[in-house]
């Protein structure tokens, strides 16, 4: 007990120390803070800029040093930037070190910023200063002979920032998209002049790499760039060429494109937006390097001397490439690569097919295949509808025919049978009456329509099918969006947890979390990407397309002209439950009042009807033909052709000439068939009240549908507003936490899990828009009609329909304040 009454008040005096320390710490940095400002008085802190020459992005850089170092010292010290101290030099190493000493001299100026890696080279090289100078942008301070000690310059007055020498790892990075050999590195001249160490640099860190280099000095003229580059370049390494103007930087791009030469950018995204083919560039490199400007400005207007600020600096590297300009060269990179980057122009949109839902929709029922064979079908169903009336018709019969028989018969037959004869004949039927015949030509009519029918079912079917198929398509891309971002996410972890461990605030564990939690992340990147392509080759199938060629996409929202979701007077009708009950009733009316499948049932009601009726009537109604024949002996030969035969009679016969005709009326009515007629007549009955049975279900079973699909849709419509709110949420959550990480509070663990949330809730939120839709959609087809088929006059007409509907009703609706 005494030893553990001992340990707590150990703690407490502990406790004690650290807090006194503590104040006594923030009491020192207090004091140092108010003679800082004493001493600067009243006067604003200003501070002059060099710059190497002219550049067009020399002014964007101005703006983003002035608004960072505003936002950073407001409230504390009046910082100042005259422009008369904004000097830009002309790429010489003379030139700037005459602008840096004007503003070391100048009185007024109380600091100077070298903005240039000539600048910042030239001004590391004069030793201490009399004021603070803050050097950008160094290459490698031991490599060009500068200051360097414990991490700072050591020199009072001077602070740079160390940019690291990410050269050799760029170039590996590059080979992984397309092998090359022998690359040409851009630079700008003035900076190999006054820099000239740069060569040997790179010629150490890309021994035992496999890959030559030749440097190649640039200033103001593509064309001699392009002339310079020797026959064994196979690639092309750009430093920021500061001297090149916009168009000659356009004219270099084009000539490397014309040539098929890969061209790598040091600086960034933008010069891939150009047209180089990749960069492995930090985005935010140049927001990134003003802030750590305006850092080491705050830290000297604090007290600290410029030469114990240090002078590290770590950049991110995120891998962009133009796939407009790989298409362009012929190169195709790896998926693992594909999948790391960041794709510009990823879709190939000058080849592509664009493509809308409703032109997929229209174009589906143009051209499926299974469509245009269910309308083959169609047409050769309405012959049967021709060849049953065809027996109602008259029947007309030519004939001829020759016959030979043996002369022994032909004698004695009088001449009624000569020998040889030729005889042609004709005749003529005519049904008068026929009572199974005109059934069938009624029949076959009432098969036609439900033929018909069947084919807008079908019709209706694909074009649900091409609908859906189109939005399943959008949302595999909105979620490869989602897995995307979750990885560029992940790596951006990875590498803060990377500078944790460099500074020893995390361990290696934490480092191999994230590589863990990176490669899970690309694979299901890859996962979503495989979705996305078959969900295209499936919309490339319904259109009878090459299945695996490209497609350019128009996104799908609820306000897309043609959705009456876009419209108010629907979201009155969803925001109630009495409202949408009122709603599903009249869809369900006019579903039922279009529904092709009932209509199907309908015809084939009317033909089994016609059927019944008839079986009836074949008990007392005969079949009446009329029928003509003409018969013509064309000519006679050999024995009994004359007429006389072989005895002689003593009177002579009468003869016929050589023609004969016959017209005759029947009329034929089965009077004992075996029970055939009976039974029949119960067949048609029983299958009568089949169908009519049929057609009750069919009318359930719409109804059902109808009402199914619209309580989802209903369901799924409050889903994208509560799917988005938590998306909302877990993205600021995620922030929260971030930011919570990057200074030490939250854990590895609450990173991780907040991130989880936010990308399970982005994947909820994307598939919200498209579940609610295909729910809209299947509510449509059950209801047998689609927006985007209707014209301006139907959906007049059918809002019409809609408010007579619901006025008989007796209800109001008005719409609810949006919250």
């Amino acid at each position: 007990m005494a030893a553990a009454r001992a340990q707590a008040r150990a703690r407490k005096r502990a406790r004690a120390v650290k807090k006194s320390a503590t104040w006594v710490l923030a009491l020192l940095v207090a004091v140092q803070t108010l003679a800082s400002q004493a001493a600067l008085g009243d006067q604003p802190v200003r501070i002059g800029i060099v710059v190497d020459g002219p550049w067009d992005q020399n002014e964007a850089i101005q703006e983003l040093t002035v608004r960072e170092v505003t936002a950073l010292t407001e409230g504390e010290f009046d910082v100042d930037f005259p422009d008369r101290a904004y000097l830009v030099g002309d790429w010489t190493l003379a030139t700037a070190r005459s602008n840096i000493n004007r503003l070391l001299e100048d009185p007024e100026i109380d600091m100077v910023i070298t903005w240039g890696l000539i600048a910042s080279h030239a001004v590391c090289c004069l030793g201490e200063l009399p004021k603070p100078v803050i050097a950008p942008v160094l290459l490698d301070p031991v490599l060009q002979g500068l200051p360097f000690t414990d991490g700072a310059s050591g020199v009072h007055n001077l602070t740079y920032v160390s940019l690291p020498d990410t050269l050799a790892e760029e170039l590996e990075t590059f080979r992984g998209i397309v092998p090359f050999r022998h690359v040409a590195i851009l630079a700008t001249a003035p900076l190999l002049e006054s820099i000239p160490e740069l060569v040997e640099r790179t010629r150490k860190n890309l021994a035992g790499t496999g890959v030559n280099f030749e440097y190649i000095p640039t200033r103001e003229s593509a064309e001699e760039v392009l002339g310079a580059l020797s026959p064994e370049v196979d690639a092309v390494y750009a430093w920021p060429l500061f001297q090149f103007s916009p168009v000659e930087y356009r004219r270099l791009i084009d000539g490397l494109i014309e040539r098929k030469l890969p061209a790598f950018s040091g600086l960034g995204g933008g010069d891939v937006e150009a047209g180089m083919l990749a960069s492995a560039g930090s985005p935010d490199f140049f927001p990134k390097l003003a802030r750590r400007v305006a850092l080491n400005i705050q830290r000297i207007l604090l007290g600290q001397d410029a030469g114990d600020i240090p002078v590290e600096f770590s950049v991110r590297h995120n891998l962009i490439i133009n796939m407009k300009t790989a298409r362009a060269i012929d190169v195709s990179p790896r998926w693992e690569v594909l999948i790391e980057a960041k794709l510009l122009h990823a879709e190939d949109i000058e080849g592509a097919y664009r493509l809308s839902l409703d032109k997929a929709v229209r174009e589906a029922l143009e051209i499926n295949l299974d469509l245009l064979a269910r309308r083959r079908q169609v047409s050769a169903g309405a012959q049967e509808i021709a060849i049953a009336r065809s027996k109602l018709r008259p029947r007309l019969e030519a004939s001829a025919s020759t016959v030979t028989i043996d002369d022994d018969r032909a004698a004695a037959s009088f001449g009624s049978q000569p020998e040889r004869s030729v005889t042609a004949s004709a005749s003529l039927t005519q049904l008068l009456f026929s009572e199974p015949a005109l059934a069938n030509l009624s029949i076959q009519k009432r098969l036609q329509e439900a033929r018909e029918h069947d084919f807008e079912t079908l019709r209706l079917d694909i074009a649900l099918d091409a609908a859906t198929t189109y939005l399943n398509l959008m949302r595999a891309k909105a979620l490869e969006r989602v897995q995307r971002n979750n990885v560029e996410r992940t790596r951006s972890n990875l590498e803060q947890a990377q500078d944790r461990r460099d500074v020893g605030v995390a361990s290696a564990g934490e480092v191999f979390r994230w590589q863990s939690e990176l490669a899970i992340a690309r694979k299901s990147l890859v996962e979503a990407v495989g979705d996305r392509r078959a969900a295209e080759i499936a919309v490339n199938r319904l259109l009878h397309r090459r299945l695996e060629s490209s497609l350019v996409t128009e996104e799908v929202s609820l306000d897309t002209p043609g959705f009456v979701t876009g419209q108010e007077r629907f979201r009155v009708f969803i925001e109630t439950p009495k409202g949408y009950g009122v709603f599903r009733d009249f869809i369900v009316l006019e579903g039922l009042g279009r529904a092709p499948e009932l209509r199907r049932i309908d015809a084939g009601i009317a033909a089994q009807e016609r059927l019944a009726a008839s079986t009836k009537r074949a008990l007392w109604s005969p079949t009446v033909a009329f029928r003509a024949a003409l018969d013509e002996i064309l000519s006679r030969g050999g024995a009994g052709s004359s007429g006389s035969g072989s005895a002689t009679l003593p009177f002579e016969l009468p003869t016929a000439d050589e023609s004969s005709w016959s017209l005759a009326i029947d009329a034929t009515l089965p009077l004992f068939t075996g029970g055939s007629r009976s039974a029949e007549r119960i067949q048609a009955d029983i299958d009568l009240e089949r169908l009519r049975l049929e057609r009750a279900a069919a009318e359930e079973r719409i109804e059902q549908r109808v009402r199914t699909a619209l309580v989802r849709a209903r369901a799924s419509f409050v889903g994208i507003r509560l799917s988005n709110q938590a998306a909302e949420a877990a993205r600021r959550n995620l922030d929260l936490v971030e930011d919570s990480y990057s200074r030490g509070v939250a854990s590895l663990l609450d990173l991780l899990d907040a991130q989880t949330a936010a990308l399970n809730a982005e994947e909820q939120a994307a598939n919200a828009l498209y579940d609610f839709l295909i729910d809209w959609l299947e509510a449509q087809r059950a209801s047998n009609t689609f927006d985007f088929f209707a014209g301006e006059d139907e959906r007049r007409e059918w809002s019409e329909r809609l408010d007579a509907y619901v006025a008989l009703q007796g209800i109001s609706l008005r719409a609810a304040d949006s919250d």
